[in-house]
């Protein structure tokens, strides 16, 4: 009897139980309940909240509902499915005008540029209250070709935000394009002013500066982009290329000399530039770290020529052969001046003849000229 009774009180216990279960199922507010888990980030929670969400209440608020459908599915990355849900609470009564801040930014993954435009215009006030908005939809104008309409966006951007950087490196970007340098010159002064420059914007504006012939800006802005982006090769690259420009050779060999050192692919650079500066056993130096062998042997010619070194130049030939570089003129030239230079003719004419080049077989029928005048007069060649 006892056992029955605690069975019965156990079933009653039960029941009540599932009873408020199911009556606490019904109190939850799952629509603010996944407001709450989208604004605090916890957007999978707040999915399952919401696909709990019972659509078939009286008076059910369809125009929120779609919203936070569609901010959460922009959140987690579904740009076109999260659209369908905004235009879905339009049709709802949804007059917020910010959402459309989030439509233009999934027309904009979805590189929609005429959308981005659209949804930024009907966003109202509300585009003009951020900064990034007038970025986008300036660049969104740009890459449907309208530069007048993208430059207009940029010219009130600047007006409602004068301290906004990125508005002056836009409009430098969009005139370096067009290849007015100058007048990109003149946002890249206002733009420097700013801090955290990439080494995107070194490069650019240094550039700028270099085709428009300040040479010494250019390269005082380099020296400053490479001391803080010391791995960025295209930065210490153009650094070099601006003291080449200047017949700075020694300076430009400097650069990449202490860019080999991280960099090896500099050392070529490094000591070709060495050798036109006349400092052959710097070059030779430099030469010996290069990692190319092919590149290695086809330098080092050249540095025995300016060393008057035929010999070893000569001595190479076996590493020339096996490194295919006979096929080439120049090496070709290069070993038969050295074997004029040590008196051996019979070798110098064999490589010699085998130039096809032009301007190179020109230059070695003078070669050849001079042999025949140290042939048949000896002392004449001394």
């Amino acid at each position: 009897m006892m056992k029955f009774v605690a069975v019965l009180v156990l079933a009653v216990f039960v029941g009540l139980v599932h009873a408020d279960g199911r009556q606490a199922d019904k109190q939850v507010d799952y629509v603010n309940l996944g407001a709450t888990l989208i604004k605090d980030g916890y957007l999978q929670r707040a999915k399952t909240v919401l696909d709990k969400v019972d659509v078939s209440k009286p008076d059910f608020d369809f125009a929120r509902f779609y919203t936070l459908k569609g901010i959460l599915l922009h959140r987690l990355g579904y740009p076109r499915l999260s659209n369908i849900f905004f235009d879905a609470s339009f049709d709802r009564g949804q007059q917020n005008e910010s959402i459309f801040l989030y439509v233009a930014r999934n027309y904009w993954q979805l590189s929609d540029y005429a959308g981005v435009v659209s949804a930024l215009d009907r966003a109202g006030d509300s585009a003009r209250e951020s900064e990034q908005m007038f970025v986008i939809k300036a660049e969104a104008y740009k890459q449907l070709d309208r530069i007048q309409q993208a430059w207009q966006v940029l010219d009130e951007g600047i007006s409602l935000f004068p301290e906004y950087a990125r508005f002056y490196s836009q409009k430098f970007y969009y005139l370096l394009e067009l290849g007015y340098f100058q007048q990109a010159l003149e946002y890249a002064e206002k733009y420097l002013l700013t801090q955290n420059h990439t080494a995107k914007d070194y490069l650019a504006i240094s550039f700028a500066l270099r085709e428009n012939g300040q040479h010494d800006s250019a390269a005082a802005l380099l020296e400053e982009a490479v001391i803080k982006n010391g791995q960025d090769t295209k930065l210490i690259e153009l650094l070099g290329q601006v003291y080449i420009d200047q017949q700075k050779y020694i300076a430009a060999a400097l650069v990449y000399d202490w860019a080999s050192i991280e960099h090896p692919e500099f050392a070529t650079k490094a000591a070709t530039l060495y050798l036109k500066a006349g400092l052959p056993i710097r070059s030779l130096q430099l030469n010996r770290r290069i990692i190319k062998q092919d590149e290695k042997f086809r330098q080092r010619l050249g540095i025995d020529i300016q060393l008057d070194d035929y010999e070893t130049l000569v001595a190479k030939k076996p590493a020339l052969k096996r490194y295919g570089l006979l096929a080439e003129d120049d090496i070709r030239y290069a070993l038969g001046y050295a074997y004029f230079r040590n008196g051996d003719f019979d070798n110098a004419r064999t490589y010699l003849k085998q130039i096809v080049d032009d301007k190179l077989f020109r230059k070695a029928s003078i070669i050849f000229q001079q042999i025949e005048k140290c042939q048949n007069e000896p002392l004449e060649c001394i």
